[in-house]
């Protein structure tokens, strides 16, 4: 074989064996390249999913971020909330220790029987009591009272003793149809007071703003002190007891400063009426004066008036002011003060009325029933130059006019009065003859007992058996009789023959509070019955009688003289017998003497009845004038007409003695009374049961009167003693006696207190008598 062949073979198994290594090659290749691509495929796939988990793990990764970037700003607020709640769980903690200890005291007030709780229902009930009368329904009251409830209401409002019943139908049925609109409270804390486990006592002081029914803008103020007893009942807190001290106070007393409608509408209304007298004094234009009257008002004149003026109804604006322009032209001066003046003399203010209702116009009246008024005539009208003084009654009716919003004058009345300037000026009166009071003393009198009346120097004495005569002409035996003594202004002297007397003062009579010569003292056939007066003053006095006039109580006005009168007159006394009717009598001093005493005497005494004479005292009687006989404290009156019988004739004059003897000359009459005076009267110096007077002998003894009596003394069956019990009258410091006609001894007797009294005058005796 060549070499070519060789070569050529050599060359195809080369290539033999190169394309089988190639082929296998190529198929080991082939086959690597499949599984290569198929690993790739897969890892195509796996990377395409590793991108998708990539993807959500990176969605995932940013939700987490944002998750932690909201939990670590959470985590702030948790442990905020963490502390915060710490902290509560702290004071929780000290809550429970707290808790702790207050239930354990709630344990201990249940233990003691829930005396805390008991006190608040107490003052529960009671507050809603309280609120109930508020809200003025019975049955917000009656439920907290218990049936056998009691209240005692002092003061206001409506006062009283009351069961349950009663306060019910009485007391708040009066309260709820008096008032509304009723608000209350209390001044402090009311205070609770335990009086056992099951009562207590409320205490407080609750004031109730109230609005009558039938003037509801009056607000009236109740301020009560109230206690009220709650008991439980049942277990039912129940009011038991009410004590209610109430007293009505002005709105002004507990609101400071607050002046109420009724207030503000009386200031202005009585502004209004005191702008109107003002005017007329002051005299300003007709216009100023009437300013305040309503177009329609009527001005109503009565009574006195000057000349110009006539009594009768001016009505409408104009006629009102044509009075006021008369008034101006008429008066070139006004003086005038208005005034209320009381029964018993007394000046006050205007008085006010003012009633205010919602639904109508208010109205109010101003009452002035005296406005006097000086007006001095103006030159060349009729009258001048006179100055008049007028009082005039003054009553303004006022309604309130929305329209204006003012108060009106819809009318007023004048009753016009002219009086003596006297009235109003005092000391400068110049004709009206006045008697004011100075003294005075009223008795009930019983006919059949008598009295003494003592005013000042006067001292009157009515005998037994002495009636009142009524105007009627019916008798009275049980009056009123009073002794009043007067101050005496503008009474001239009685008349031009007696222009050398002087009035002093006066005084007069009353029954049964008139002064009246309808009215008489008198005795039971009606014959006239005269008083005793007795009046302490010097012979150069008298007294006139004056009637005429009018006597309110206080003031006697008007009047004249009509007659002297006749006096008996004694050592620096005088003694009246004939004043029997209820008068004045005018004191009138002179420079002479008005009447004569009797005139004195001396005359022997002797021992007489076993008693010893120690004074005497002696006139000379003329039995047609009588006498008085002032003998130390006593004043013995013969009477006019006072003759004596004796055993050989009638003595028509005569000397008269009081003879004063030794109180130690006589026994006691009686157990506890002791001689204090012994004294007899002697006709001619006898002392003797044989003579009589034919009118009885008027003993008056300024003395000690306290169970004072008076025995006759004489002589029985050879002794001397005490023969019988004589009657008196004894007043204040003094003792009467009018029986007395026979000049035989008397003692007076006092109950027996520290000593015998002196026997050296008859002034004597008071000693230790106290």
């Amino acid at each position: 074989m060549d070499g070519k062949t060789v070569g050529f073979s050599v060359a195809i198994i080369i290539l033999l064996v190169a394309s089988v290594v190639g082929f296998y090659e190529y198929t080991t290749t082939s086959s690597s390249l499949s599984s290569i691509q198929s690993s790739y495929m897969n890892l195509q796939s796996q990377v395409a999913q590793q991108n998708k988990t990539i993807q959500s793990l990176n969605a995932t990764l940013q939700m987490y971020k944002a998750q932690l970037s909201s939990a670590e700003g959470n985590a702030s607020n948790y442990q905020k909330l963490y502390n915060m709640y710490l902290a509560m769980f702290q004071q929780a903690e000290q809550n429970y220790t707290m808790y702790k200890a207050l239930y354990q005291a709630l344990l201990q007030q249940q233990a003691t029987g829930g005396a805390s709780y008991k006190e608040g229902a107490a003052l529960d009930t009671v507050f809603k009591f309280w609120d109930g009368i508020a809200i003025e329904n019975p049955s917000d009251v009656t439920p907290f009272l218990s049936t056998n409830f009691s209240a005692q209401v002092e003061g206001v409002p409506f006062p009283g003793s009351y069961s349950f019943s009663t306060f019910n139908t009485t007391w708040l049925a009066q309260f709820f149809g008096n008032y509304e609109t009723v608000y209350f409270y209390t001044t402090a804390l009311p205070t609770v007071t335990s009086v056992n486990n099951n009562t207590y006592q409320v205490n407080a002081v609750v004031q109730y703003f109230v609005a009558p029914t039938n003037d509801p803008i009056l607000l009236q103020v109740f301020n009560a002190s109230v206690t009220l007893t709650v008991q439980f009942i049942q277990g039912q807190p129940l009011i038991t007891k009410m004590v209610w001290m109430g007293n009505e106070v002005p709105p002004s007393a507990v609101i400071a400063g607050y002046p109420s409608q009724h207030s503000l509408a009386e200031w202005t209304v009585l502004s209004e009426f005191l702008s109107e007298v003002n005017g007329m004094g002051a005299e300003f234009p007709p216009s100023t004066i009437a300013q305040y009257f309503s177009p329609s008002a009527t001005l109503q004149i009565e009574g006195q008036l000057p000349p110009v003026f006539k009594p009768g109804n001016y009505t409408g604006i104009s006629n009102i002011e044509s009075v006021f322009n008369t008034w101006d032209s008429y008066f070139i001066f006004a003086l005038t003060y208005s005034q209320n003046l009381l029964p018993n003399g007394t000046a006050v203010p205007p008085g006010v009325k003012v009633v205010m209702n919602p639904t109508s116009p208010g109205t109010a009246m101003v009452v002035a029933n005296v406005t006097p008024f000086f007006g001095f005539v103006n030159q060349g009208q009729p009258g001048f130059p006179n100055i008049y003084d007028l009082h005039i009654a003054m009553t303004t009716y006022f309604t309130y006019n929305a329209t204006t919003s003012m108060w009106q004058i819809t009318k007023q009345v004048w009753n016009v009065s002219e009086v003596p300037t006297l009235s109003d000026t005092m000391f400068y009166n110049l004709n009206t003859p006045t008697f004011k009071v100075i003294g005075e003393q009223t008795v009930t009198v019983n006919a059949s007992k008598g009295a003494i009346l003592q005013v000042g120097p006067v001292t009157t004495i009515l005998r037994p058996g002495t009636y009142a005569e009524l105007p009627s002409g019916n008798l009275s035996s049980l009056y009123n009789f009073s002794l009043i003594l007067f101050s005496v202004q503008a009474v001239p002297s009685p008349a031009p023959d007696y222009n050398n007397l002087t009035p002093t003062y006066a005084f007069a009579f009353a029954i049964n509070g008139q002064i009246s010569p309808a009215y008489s003292l008198v005795n039971n056939s009606k014959g006239a019955d005269p008083a005793i007066t007795v009046v302490w003053a010097p012979d150069t006095w008298t007294s006139w009688t004056w009637f005429g006039g009018s006597f309110n109580g206080t003031t006697y006005v008007g009047g004249s003289y009509k007659f002297v009168d006749h006096w008996l007159y004694g050592n620096g006394v005088m003694v009246n017998l004939q004043f029997f009717k209820p008068v004045l009598w005018v004191f009138e001093a002179g420079m002479t003497p008005q009447g004569t005493p009797a005139p004195a005497s001396t005359v022997m005494q002797s021992t007489v009845y076993g008693l010893t004479p120690v004074n005497a005292y002696s006139e000379v009687i003329n039995s047609q004038q009588g006498g008085v006989i002032v003998a130390g404290d006593m004043v013995v009156v013969v009477q006019p007409g006072t003759t004596i019988s004796t055993p050989v004739g009638i003595l028509n004059q005569y000397n008269f003695s009081v003879v004063f003897y030794d109180p130690q000359n006589v026994t006691s009459p009686a157990p506890g009374q002791v001689p204090f005076l012994v004294f007899a009267y002697a006709v001619n110096g006898n002392v003797t049961f044989s003579y009589t007077a034919s009118k009885p002998f008027i003993t008056i003894i300024m003395t000690p009167s306290q169970g004072a009596q008076m025995w006759t003394w004489g002589s029985r069956n050879g002794m001397n003693t005490y023969l019988f019990h004589d009657p008196i009258l004894v007043g204040n410091g003094i003792v009467i006696n009018l029986s007395f006609l026979k000049p035989v001894p008397w003692v007076l007797t006092l109950p027996e207190m520290v000593s015998i009294p002196s026997s050296g005058t008859s002034s004597g005796g008071y000693g230790g008598y106290y």
